[in-house]
């Protein structure tokens, strides 16, 4: 547990990268301004943390969390509870504020207190002037183990809890942060890639598989058919038999008008999968957006060339 009377060891962090105000012996009335490389956010540091070491990615905190504008701000909004002291676990928000809060204190030491801006279009509340603001108070934590240093069965485990979250989020409507979800579990698989054991590589498969296909059904939601064929694409080269990625490739090639390609994955879904109703009314809709667009270049070369246009 790192506390401030902890002398915590040197961690690469986003709060190794210098804060480039002025140093004040008062910083309460002269606060140090930070901005997140990424502009999500600005904090201006209250009270200095001790230390230098801050908080990753599933670390336990002890922190308090004041919301300086209450306006619209509710626990089911923020993703952690407010007012009192709470422990919570970085990264199990799954809200874009909680996202916004959970790199905020990945730059905080124990003890530090700051405030915290955030504009209102960048976690989709609208646009505004005004921005959310809250105070952060970063009591004690505890770092979860890099990933580097956790065994396969660990990474594993650490990756279908993120699937797992991804799953509710999705069902609860909650594209984005599901997105987060599945591409930090395929991120760890990824890296632990080619040390996985003999007897785990069909459970990492599988869970590979899985987070690739649910990850292109949240980008189907959000029409980034690029993202759905390049994972799907990824699924099907683990498991060439899977109807939902070659449906959902062949929808997303639909969309952007690779017609044949889209018929190549929709006929092929169907010889898996013949009584597949979802394949086989997508495979009318590209017919008909087939012949429509047929028609429009018959008639477009016909105005050009001086023919008849029926």
């Amino acid at each position: 547990m790192v506390t401030m009377e902890d002398t915590p060891t040197v961690t690469t962090t986003p709060s190794d990268v210098a804060i480039a105000t002025s140093q004040s012996k008062d910083p309460v009335t002269h606060p140090k301004r930070w901005q997140a490389p990424d502009q999500s956010f600005a904090k201006y540091i209250l009270e200095k943390g001790r230390g230098i070491e801050t908080p990753n990615l599933g670390a336990s905190c002890v922190v308090q969390i004041l919301p300086l504008v209450s306006e619209g701000l509710e626990q089911g909004l923020v993703g952690y509870p407010m007012y009192e002291e709470n422990e919570i676990v970085l990264g199990e928000g799954d809200t874009e504020i909680s996202e916004v809060l959970d790199a905020c204190f990945e730059t905080m030491q124990a003890a530090e207190v700051c405030e915290v801006e955030v504009a209102k279009e960048t976690v989709g509340m609208g646009t505004g002037d005004d921005p959310i603001r809250f105070q952060l108070e970063l009591k004690e934590f505890t770092r979860k183990d890099d990933p580097w240093h956790q065994g396969a069965d660990d990474i594993l485990a650490t990756a279908a809890h993120h699937k797992n979250k991804g799953t509710e989020c999705f069902k609860a409507a909650k594209i984005r942060p599901a997105i987060r979800r599945y591409s930090r579990a395929l991120k760890l698989l990824v890296m632990l890639g080619k040390n996985i054991p003999e007897d785990q590589k069909a459970a990492y498969n599988s869970l590979k598989i899985a987070c690739y296909q649910n990850l292109a059904a949240c980008q189907m939601k959000m029409s980034q058919h690029d993202f759905v064929i390049k994972n799907c694409s990824k699924a099907l080269l683990l498991d060439s038999s899977l109807v939902k990625a070659l449906y959902r490739r062949g929808c997303s090639y639909t969309a952007i008008n690779e017609f044949d390609k889209a018929r190549e994955d929709l006929q092929r879904a169907l010889e898996i999968e013949p009584g597949n109703r979802a394949t086989i009314e997508q495979l009318k809709t590209l017919e008909k957006k087939s012949k429509a667009q047929d028609e429009k270049y018959a008639k477009a070369m016909a105005k050009m060339f001086g023919g008849p246009v029926k």
